[in-house]
């Protein structure tokens, strides 16, 4: 039986899971049931039906038509861009039918003074909130279902996350959690922690969430997931599907302008590793592709000035937008390898998420050249277009991880794992739960678990 690229893909996550399965020729495409699988957590598959490929059309002479993937695009909500937007989140919340805030932040934002711009927006429209200041890095089950708790106590109906993809993740799992029964765990809405034959919570109505990022880089304000650690395992997963986008988001640079260096090096090389990955991945959607392109150069040109220069409003503005455009086009084209090594780094070695895809960015862009070679290429064109790479088509592309690890060392990024306290025996463990992580799927070039060994022996 013929195999599509799609069927491929989603055979290759059933196997990689333990997940049983019998593919069955139908005339219907009921092939969304593996889609609905993902999304809502369902760990097992006694059967999934794949249609047959429809039989190629032909044209009057005969020849075969051309024939194009089919894409299922995931847009954001409505977005506020811009120096400013913060004051409009009052009348956002009211627009959005809210009579009780409940904000989602951390004490460094607390400390910054950006809770304050929000707070007096509500206050302004005369809307109550209760403050929740207890996310924190690389959040993990307990704050999130603790928050929940909290959000539920308080009788807010609407949700704000303020904050860097920690806080504002942490708000999107309490917004599922709110949206579920009081007794449910973010864990249960995770299908790689699923247990066998137990169906996913049931989603009620989730309160409506406005999302304002402090840093740019994780573009949670608007994709689908939310991203969670069980420190126990030292495992990362992701929750979610496009129903947990958020419902608008307010992205002001403004607010990006006291980020320290660090910060803001590490937050970039995200954004970068989101466009990146997602330009290269096997999950076709050229309808985002020159949003990726646009955002690598955006960081290319503005993220060394955005370090360098804290204060400097143009690289700032360059820098939001490009994360805001990575963020959407990767809701579609997905990621890669790199973000399953990162997310389980960050797990093992409490290491945050931006520097820990700076640390595995360059030796996952090395392996998975052979894979994308021509569209490599245009990303290190895309990274300095006033120096394009010359040569065979082969050391063009090498020339994207050439300059990738330039940035990371212009940044002041660390860029060996030894140097974040990872031991080599450490490696092994890593790359298994690297494995059980879903973004590999639509890498350039496929992996296993050996092979996510190898990309972390390259990054000691």
């Amino acid at each position: 039986m013929p195999v599509t690229p799609l069927q491929t893909r989603v055979t290759r996550f059933l196997d990689a899971h333990g997940v049983r399965y019998r593919i069955l020729p139908h005339r219907k495409p009921v092939f969304t049931v593996a889609d609905g699988a993902r999304e809502r957590g369902v760990r097992e598959a006694e059967m999934i039906w794949f249609p047959l490929p429809n039989p190629p059309k032909r044209n009057r002479q005969g020849e075969n038509a051309m024939t194009e993937p089919t894409t299922t695009y995931v847009w954001p909500g409505e977005t506020h861009f811009g120096f400013g937007v913060v004051a409009r989140t009052g009348r956002e919340a009211r627009k959005h039918g809210a009579s009780h805030v409940f904000i989602v932040t951390d004490p460094g934002v607390v400390a910054a003074g950006l809770l304050e711009p929000v707070t007096h927006s509500l206050d302004e429209v005369g809307l109550p909130y209760t403050l929740f200041d207890g996310a924190v890095p690389n959040p993990d089950v307990a704050t999130v279902d603790g928050a929940a708790a909290a959000c539920r106590q308080s009788g807010a109906d609407l949700i704000i996350g303020l904050g860097g993809g920690s806080a504002l993740d942490t708000a999107k799992g309490v917004r599922l959690l709110v949206g579920g029964p009081p007794e449910a765990s973010i864990a249960e809405y995770a299908l790689i922690l699923r247990s066998k034959r137990r169906p996913a919570p049931p989603l009620c109505d989730m309160p409506p969430m406005l999302a304002i990022p402090t840093t740019a880089g994780t573009a949670s304000e608007v994709t689908p997931w939310a991203i969670v650690t069980r420190p126990e395992e030292h495992f990362k997963f992701g929750v979610g599907g496009a129903f947990l986008i958020p419902t608008a988001a307010l992205v002001d640079p403004e607010l990006t302008l006291s980020l320290p260096p660090h910060l803001t090096a590490a937050t970039g090389i995200d954004a970068l590793s989101h466009a990146l990955e997602a330009y290269v991945s096997t999950n076709p959607a050229p309808a985002v592709d020159a949003l990726l392109l646009d955002a690598i150069e955006r960081v290319g040109r503005s993220l060394r000035v955005a370090v360098a220069q804290g204060s400097n409003r143009r690289a700032r503005y360059e820098m939001a937008l490009a994360s805001y455009m990575a963020g959407v086009g990767f809701s579609t084209r997905w990621l890669g390898a790199c973000h399953s090594l990162a997310h389980q780094l960050s797990g093992f070695a409490n290491v945050h998420h931006g520097t820990a895809i700076a640390l595995m960015l360059p030796a996952q862009m090395a392996y998975s050249l052979p894979g994308a070679l021509e569209r490599y290429a245009r990303v290190a064109e895309a990274l300095d277009p006033s120096d394009p790479p010359t040569g065979s088509l082969r050391r063009r592309a090498e020339a994207a991880v050439e300059r990738v690890r330039q940035l990371i060392a212009d940044v002041g990024l660390p860029a060996r794992l030894r140097d974040v306290g990872v031991t080599e025996e450490m490696l092994p463990a890593m790359a298994k739960s690297a494995y059980r992580d879903l973004n590999w799927t639509t890498n350039p070039r496929h992996v296993d678990e050996a092979a996510l060994e190898h990309i972390y022996r390259q990054a000691f």
